[in-house]
C-alpha cells in the first residue's frame, strides 16, 4: 500500500530457551496502539510498548479498548475503587509493562467478576465499580487518541459507529485551529456531510486514508469502468440513505443520543483549542437531532 500507515518494529530479546542466543520479533504498529498502549499507560520504553502491542494482537483484543480499560483500572486502583483482591494482587502502575501484560491475559481468561466486567468494556466496568468521571467511553466505545477539540468529541458522539473514523471530527478541529469556533450547527453540518460521503467510501471498500484521492470525480470514473452510470448527486444521495438506515437501526435497537455520557475528564484536560465547553457540545447534539429530523 502506498499510504504505509502500518510500520514494523523489530524487537530483539534474549532467547527464552537458548542461552547466548537472541530472537527477533517483527511487530506491526501504528498511531492508535502507540496512543492506547503507550502514552495512555505511561509506557515510554519502546520494547515494553512493542510487547504490549504484540500480546494484544496475539490474544485478538482491540488495542484502543484495552489501553483505555487498563488506564481506567490503574486510576481506579489508585483511588481505591477496586481492591488488590479484585485485581488478583496485581499492582497496576503507570509505565509498568509487566503488570499490564498480566492484566491483559486476565481480561481474556476472566477469572473473577472484576475481569469479567473489564472484558465488557470501561463503560460497563465503571457502572459497577465507579470512576465514571474518568471512564473514557463514547457510545460504548473506548476513546480514540484524538483529544483535539469539540469536533473530535461531537464527531464520536454523533457518529453512526461512535468512531473517529466516522467523520474525522479531529480533522475539523485541526482546520479551525487559530480561528474562532463556528456555530455548533455549522460544525455538525460539516461532520454530517463528511459522514455521508464516508458511507460511499466504506461501501466501496476504499481505505479512509485514501479519502483525499477518491474524491467524487475519481470515484465516478472508477465506477464507470464497472458499468455504473452515476452522478455526484447520486453518490451523495446514496451515502445519505445508508447513513439514515444505520441510524434507524440504532434507534430501533434502543439507542438514545441524550443518554450518551460525556466523562468529566475530557473537560478537565486542555485541548489545542482550549478547554472544551460542555454547552457547546450539548448545542452540537441538539443541532444534529434537528438535521436528522429527530424529535
Amino acid at each position: 500500500c502506498p499510504v504505509g500507515c502500518i510500520h514494523i518494529g523489530a524487537l530483539r530479546e534474549p532467547h527464552p530457551a537458548e542461552p547466548f542466543f537472541y530472537k527477533t520479533s517483527m511487530i506491526s504498529y501504528d498511531y492508535e496502539p502507540i496512543y492506547a498502549l503507550g502514552s495512555m499507560l505511561g509506557i515510554s520504553e519502546a520494547g515494553g510498548l512493542l510487547k504490549l502491542i504484540d500480546l494484544v494482537e496475539m490474544l485478538g483484543l482491540d488495542a484502543m479498548s484495552t489501553g483505555v480499560i487498563l488506564a481506567w483500572a490503574t486510576e481506579a486502583q489508585e483511588r481505591k475503587l477496586i481492591s488488590l483482591n479484585e485485581i488478583m494482587d496485581i499492582k497496576l502502575s503507570w509505565g509498568d509493562c509487566s503488570s499490564y501484560m498480566q492484566a491483559i491475559r486476565l481480561i481474556v481468561e476472566q477469572p473473577n467478576d472484576f475481569y469479567r466486567a473489564l472484558a465488557r468494556g470501561v463503560d460497563h466496568a465503571s457502572n459497577i465499580y465507579g470512576g465514571r468521571d474518568f471512564a473514557l467511553a463514547f457510545g460504548g466505545n473506548e476513546m480514540p487518541g484524538y483529544h483535539t477539540g469539540p469536533g473530535a468529541y461531537a464527531g464520536i458522539l454523533i457518529g453512526a459507529r461512535h468512531s473517529h473514523l466516522d467523520n474525522a471530527g479531529y480533522s475539523f478541529d485541526q482546520k479551525v485551529a487559530g480561528d474562532n469556533l463556528p456555530e455548533p450547527m455549522e460544525m455538525v453540518s460539516t461532520l454530517l456531510k463528511e459522514e455521508h460521503w464516508r458511507q460511499v467510501l466504506s461501501s466501496l471498500v476504499i481505505c479512509f486514508f485514501a479519502r483525499g484521492i477518491y474524491l467524487p470525480e475519481v470515484t465516478l470514473k472508477a465506477l464507470q469502468t464497472a458499468g455504473f452510470d452515476l452522478s455526484a448527486d447520486d453518490l451523495l444521495r446514496i451515502g445519505k440513505e445508508i447513513h439514515a438506515n444505520k441510524y434507524r437501526f440504532k434507534i430501533r435497537e434502543g439507542f438514545d443520543l441524550d443518554l450518551q455520557a460525556r466523562p468529566k475528564r475530557i473537560f478537565e484536560t486542555s485541548t489545542p483549542l482550549g478547554n472544551l465547553d460542555n454547552k457547546y457540545l450539548s448545542d452540537a447534539l441538539i443541532s444534529f437531532k434537528k438535521l436528522m429530523g429527530f424529535n
